[in-house]
């Protein structure tokens, strides 16, 4: 049985380092593995398609100086300008820019008369270029044709109009049916469905309705507003660079700034996930650069303090493979009564995370890679220690006994 039973007797007989070495590991496991799930999860989150053309696009905000100027005008022209420039490859107006963290959301009724059920939603207004500008992909129905394009008052709200949705919004809204040609309601405004998108994330990523979004062609008339670019991905800053610089010598007296690309305005959005990543990567680290050092220790304590019983071993005829194989032994049983200890750990305090804080339970993977990690960590890090063991003349080994 590979020595375990000599290898259990010997633990016990000396069982202070051994058990502080398991404590060790199993506290290591439950941290490392939650440390891994938290680690994953915030990457599949960052991860998830947005349904943009992510390093195409960049944003520009806009703030006219004079109250009375004429919006609707200003960007049109502003538009058509942009659209001609080298490397642009459609713009278009919009209320809010994709997951920014600041952003637009209503209740949508599928009826006015029976508002039991709401499905909250994003909404964005921008023009029949949005599709294009955003890379957006059409699943089904049409785009907003220019002509249904509105620029109104906010005391003016229209009260009714078109909207192009999302795919995630569709099938919560009509689980069974198309939902082009549908009617739903956004307070009181009346929205025909004309459109279904594959995907658009929301300002919000940590939302529950983070994929659920409405598209109105109706832009709000306000003295700000977003324009969002698509250029050729080589040339996007260039071209950012450029837009920004016509557009700010067409009118020197309006506010032309924080131009930004989407990646970048993704990255702090996700800021806090980032951040969240970073610290758990160097806690996973610590702690198992800490056990290394343990296990490097330990073993060779063990080995300085059993020169006789090595020896003695490897005079009754024990080969430097069999020593070798002997401390090994000892490491992976260390690790098993760790693993098991540490796995106990780590689901009490998983199912504690469940009840208070609403959390997944840990995937049982995420345990497993863990102890296979440390296994390899603890036989990479007592290698040595042991090789030198396995060096120890027998004669040398008993000459002081």
């Amino acid at each position: 049985m590979l020595d375990i039973m000599p290898i259990l007797k010997s633990l016990w007989r000396n069982k202070t380092g051994p058990l502080l070495i398991i404590l060790q590991l199993s506290l290591t496991v439950a941290v490392v593995s939650t440390a891994l799930f938290v680690v994953g999860e915030r990457l599949e989150n960052i991860g998830r398609p947005s349904g943009l053309a992510e390093e195409e696009i960049f944003r520009v905000w806009m703030r006219q100086s004079s109250s009375g100027a004429d919006i609707e005008q200003i960007a049109k022209r502003d538009m058509e300008i942009i659209r001609a420039m080298p490397g642009v490859i459609d713009a278009t107006p919009i209320s809010y820019v994709p997951i920014s963290g600041a952003g637009s959301s209503w209740l949508l009724f599928k009826s006015l008369e029976e508002k039991v059920t709401d499905f909250p939603s994003a909404i964005y207004e921008m023009s029949d270029h949005g599709l294009s500008t955003l890379g957006l992909e059409l699943i089904e129905g049409r785009n907003f044709n220019a002509n249904e394009i509105q620029y109104y008052e906010r005391e003016n709200t229209p009260e009714q109009s078109i909207t192009i949705i999302t795919k995630d919004l569709a099938n919560k809204l009509f689980p069974d049916d198309s939902a082009v040609g549908k009617v739903i309601y956004m307070g009181n405004m009346q929205l025909t469905i004309v459109g279904i998108v594959e995907r658009l994330m929301g300002p919000w990523p940590d939302a529950e309705f983070a994929t659920s979004s409405a598209i109105l062609p109706d832009i709000v008339k306000e003295n700000s507003l977003n324009y969002l670019v698509r250029a050729d991905r080589n040339q996007r800053d260039a071209v950012m660079h450029s837009v920004v610089e016509k557009l700010r010598s067409i009118d020197s007296t309006r506010l032309i700034v924080d131009e930004k690309s989407i990646a970048q305005i993704k990255r702090e959005t996700y800021s806090s996930d980032y951040a969240m990543i970073k610290i758990l990567s160097l806690v996973i680290f610590l702690l198992v650069f800490v056990n290394a050092l343990g296990i490097v220790g330990l073993t060779t304590f063990w080995v300085n303090q059993r020169r006789k019983q090595i020896g003695i071993r490897r005079a009754l005829g024990s080969t430097k493979a069999g020593v070798m194989r002997y401390f090994m032994v000892e490491n992976v049983v260390l690790v098993v009564f760790a693993a098991v200890i540490g796995t106990m750990i780590a689901y009490v305090n998983s199912s504690y995370m469940v009840r208070t804080h609403g959390m997944s339970l840990l995937p049982i993977e995420y345990v497993v890679i863990t102890v296979l990690f440390l296994l390899l960590v603890t036989m990479l890090a007592a290698y040595l220690p042991i090789r030198k063991a396995a060096q120890i003349s027998p004669v040398v080994a008993v000459a002081n006994v």
